[in-house]
């Protein structure tokens, strides 16, 4: 009887500890990805957390009830009635939140119909599965800042290009003037 409410007590201390890691990882994570990945091969998860791993993203299967537990502790709001059957989680760094759903998309490319999104949580929005593809076309956060400094730089670029043309313009005249008097000489 002893050794069976240790064994007990050590389990409910793992699962503790799974709740606990869960919602830390919740609370660092721009963006969160429930995954039903009930059709999924051991080759295929192996493959795609080995592929996941190298871009930094934290890619992980809980039971449903741990992630709930989670999802509260991180005050994390609107993903419970997704929690249903198999769960995996993606999540996403401040860098580019929207990496995880351009990495399920590319994926489904090669495997279609497995590892469906159930539901998103962008920014502590709750968002339906069914937003992944239009996530996954919005560009991270370096190509927005790109998009911003070109933005910021064209009014200056243009500016200097309608300076420039009319003094080249200009000094091309004087110059062709130049040589035709030259050559009139």
């Amino acid at each position: 009887m002893e050794n069976t409410t240790k064994k007990m007590s050590l389990q409910k201390q793992k699962k503790q500890e799974l709740i606990d890691s869960l919602a830390k990882d919740f609370s660092a994570a721009s963006s969160i990805y429930l995954l039903d990945f009930q059709r999924i091969t051991v080759a295929q998860d192996n493959a795609l957390r080995m592929n996941l791993r190298k871009k930094g993203i934290v890619y992980r299967a809980a039971k449903n009830r741990l992630i709930r537990e989670a999802l509260k502790k991180a005050n994390i709001t609107g993903l419970d009635s997704y929690l249903k059957q198999a769960t995996s989680i993606m999540l996403g760094s401040a860098e580019d939140p929207m990496l995880p759903a351009r990495e399920v998309v590319e994926f489904h490319k090669a495997n279609p119909d497995i590892l469906k999104a159930k539901g998103i949580s962008l920014d502590n929005s709750a968002l339906k599965g069914s937003e992944l593809e239009n996530l996954a076309k919005m560009p991270g956060k370096n190509e927005i800042l790109g998009q911003v400094v070109s933005l910021m730089l064209s009014p200056g670029a243009n500016l200097i290009a309608l300076i420039k043309g009319p003094g080249s313009k200009i000094a091309g005249q004087i110059k062709a003037l130049e040589e035709k008097l030259e050559t009139a000489k």
